[in-house]
């Protein structure tokens, strides 16, 4: 009778800190090298289904760029021509966005007399944040589940 040489098998393990690393997720750390943009997953998966005036994908992409220059709690401001410049658009385009924005209640241009507009995201994410906690109420309950059975 030949014997046969077992296989061990493992439990699968946790993942460690070098799996969930950037530099294991996305290959290229350097990458990472001059920063990130923290993103609510909430605003990746409802800014176009915003109440009552969604988000266009140019809008999103116009406040993704603007969420590069949030660096603390202050409304961040760069120049409309920067921001097209990254997006590859025209400044023009960049200013309609931010106009679009301004005009659906889910931003605030302050204009500054030789300096760039300071971009105010604060109704943007009160809008987001309302959202979210209204598709957080919890269910009505059923009429039959208080009746008594018997």
């Amino acid at each position: 009778m030949a014997t046969q040489n077992a296989i061990p098998i493992r439990a699968p393990q946790p993942p460690g800190e070098k799996q969930r690393s950037f530099g294991a997720r996305w290959k290229h750390l350097e990458l990472f090298e001059r920063g990130y943009v923290p993103v609510p997953l909430y605003f990746f998966e409802h800014y176009a289904q915003l109440k009552p005036f969604c988000l266009t994908t140019g809008e999103a992409m116009f406040v993704l760029h603007l969420m590069q220059f949030k660096w603390d709690d202050s409304a961040p401001f760069p120049g409309y021509k920067r921001i097209a410049a990254q997006m590859g658009i025209s400044h023009k385009m960049a200013r309609a966005h931010a106009k679009s924005l301004e005009t659906k209640g889910l931003l605030v241009r302050e204009m500054r007399v030789s300096q760039t507009n300071r971009f105010d995201l604060t109704p943007l994410f009160d809008a987001l944040h309302k959202a979210a906690a209204k598709s957080k109420k919890p269910s009505r309950v059923s009429r039959s589940a208080g009746r008594k059975t018997g």
